[in-house]
């Protein structure tokens, strides 16, 4: 029998906490995290995810929850995320995902041989507009 720890509105939060607790040696789990998987709109149903631990471990596990609530784990290091003006990578990939949806959206499509030439052209098409589109003004900030 396990008693609830704490309860949280997201999935990824909740499985978090609970990782946090296991790793400190605290057998937590995640309750209804498959009926949220299956049906997100469940969990306001259910009341939100409850992280659950057994009652002879509840009370450390909430201490270890108070004390990231009170932001006792917080580093000072800054994030290693780029910065908003480090886009290139960035742009590139949106680049790079955006030129290849045209054959992608042709091999849905069902584009086959005995398709018309103009139909099978038209992902080429598609691209051309797109690298355009999208290239000129990737272009334009390398070159500023």
């Amino acid at each position: 029998m396990s008693v609830e720890i704490g309860r949280f509105h997201d999935l990824h939060e909740a499985e978090l906490a609970a990782a946090l607790l296991r790793s400190a040696g605290i057998r937590a789990e995640v309750a209804d995290h498959h009926l949220i998987g299956i049906d997100p709109l469940m969990q306001r149903a259910v009341g939100g995810l409850r992280v659950m631990a057994p009652p002879d471990q509840a009370a450390d596990a909430r201490a270890i929850l108070a004390r990231v609530q009170a932001g006792e784990f917080v580093s000072d290091e800054p994030d290693d995320l780029p910065a908003a003006g480090d886009a290139p990578a960035r742009d590139a990939g949106l680049a790079l995902g955006v030129l290849a949806a045209p054959w992608a959206a042709a091999g849905m499509l069902g584009a086959r041989r005995s398709v018309s030439p103009r139909r099978r052209y038209a992902p080429l098409a598609i691209l051309l507009l797109v690298a355009v589109l999208v290239g000129l003004p990737l272009l334009l900030r390398i070159m500023a």
